[in-house]
């Protein structure tokens, strides 16, 4: 996939920042360190499948060095970052379930339709992805209806897109709120769930990890509303904050 490779290897720069934090007291010897993570994950309303490939990338990162230097157990870790992906999305599903099928549509249906080129201004104002009015949120991820039967009929014939899967012995990831948030980011023209704070629970092949206890409220709608939209004289991000509290998860049968 030439466009694909050209946007992933030349166009677009992965980052993720992982810091390994020395525990004050390590736990019986087994586990001395942690690791927080955090990324900001490609943009664009048609690139879900471009996205969903940088979260693989990123747990691939974070699976390698928590496993440095680990005294039994790999480090438990923290992932968070603006993903700008919604719940339901194709990272998500990657990152909660460990594994992305290829029968995700809304992941995969602009694989063979996203070019670099659709970011232009002139291309997200035409198509609905920008500019339009106040709380319009229904046309962000919406596929566009083709016309053209035989076009469509030549985009289905296309390669069918791979199945992506996270190592079995890789953690499952737990949200650190304690309901999903109905949105975290509240613009002028789109409002969703962008933002996370994820972390690892134990599983059968390591013992510690993390388990929810509290997160800060969030704001209604109503609030945010009386201002339009975010960023506004009181609230200086168009995303909101998700702050979490985290505790020990020890799986004891191990």
């Amino acid at each position: 996939h030439d466009e694909l490779r050209k946007v992933i290897m030349e166009k677009i720069g992965q980052v993720v920042q992982i810091a390994k934090l020395r525990l004050r007291k390590p736990i019986d010897s087994k586990l001395d360190k942690i690791l927080i993570a955090n990324s900001h994950l490609f943009y664009h309303p048609m690139a879900d499948h471009i996205r969903a490939m940088q979260a693989f990338v990123v747990c691939k990162k974070i699976d390698e060095i928590r496993k440095q230097d680990a005294y039994q157990y790999p480090y438990p870790f923290i992932l968070c970052g603006d993903l700008n992906s919604d719940p339901l999305s194709g990272a998500a599903q990657l990152l909660f379930t460990g594994t992305l099928l290829p029968e995700h549509h809304d992941c995969w249906k602009n694989l063979h339709e996203y070019k670099w080129d659709c970011g232009d201004n002139e291309f997200m104002v035409e198509h609905g992805y920008i500019g339009n009015d106040v709380g319009v949120t229904e046309l962000k991820y919406e596929e566009e209806a083709f016309d053209d039967a035989q076009e469509e009929e030549q985009r289905r014939s296309k390669p069918c897109p791979p199945l992506i899967s996270l190592p079995p012995s890789f953690p499952k990831l737990i949200s650190g709120c304690l309901e999903m948030p109905e949105f975290t980011n509240y613009a002028i023209d789109f409002i969703d769930t962008l933002d996370y704070v994820l972390a690892s629970e134990p599983n059968a092949e390591e013992i510690f990890g993390f388990k929810k206890k509290k997160s800060a409220p969030m704001p209604d709608e109503s609030e945010i509303k009386r201002f339009v939209a975010m960023p506004n004289e009181f609230m200086p991000s168009d995303h909101v904050s998700v702050v979490c509290d985290l505790e020990w998860k020890v799986n004891d049968k191990k």
